[in-house]
């Protein structure tokens, strides 16, 4: 009971009339109030959304980040767009020009 618990006559005397408040708070959910005034109830909550635990929240760590991984060596492209020079090709070539030398 929070107020003035006194109890006074009403206006038409008829009945006793109080201005203390009655709250009630909630144990399972820190935050829910719930007040009682002159035949009137009201409920409030001003929380964070947890319930009352016992045991305290601790939060867990996260995992530790793993090394990167070995990176494969780099290899010519499988299909080329262009056809790639063959080096008998270049023997030849090399030879004609040796040919031409000699003349």
């Amino acid at each position: 009971m929070c107020g003035d618990a006194k109890e006074y006559k009403s206006e038409t005397g008829a009945k006793k009339v109080s201005n203390g408040v009655v709250t009630v708070r909630s144990l399972q959910w820190p935050g829910s109030f719930n007040f009682y005034f002159q035949g009137r109830y009201e409920s409030v909550y001003v929380g964070n959304g947890h319930k009352y635990e016992e045991v305290s929240f601790f939060p867990v760590h996260p995992p530790m980040v793993n090394a990167d991984p070995v990176e494969h060596n780099n290899q010519p492209e499988p299909t080329p767009l262009e056809e790639p020079v063959v080096e008998a090709e270049k023997q030849e070539e090399g030879e004609e020009d040796a040919a031409e030398d000699e003349e």
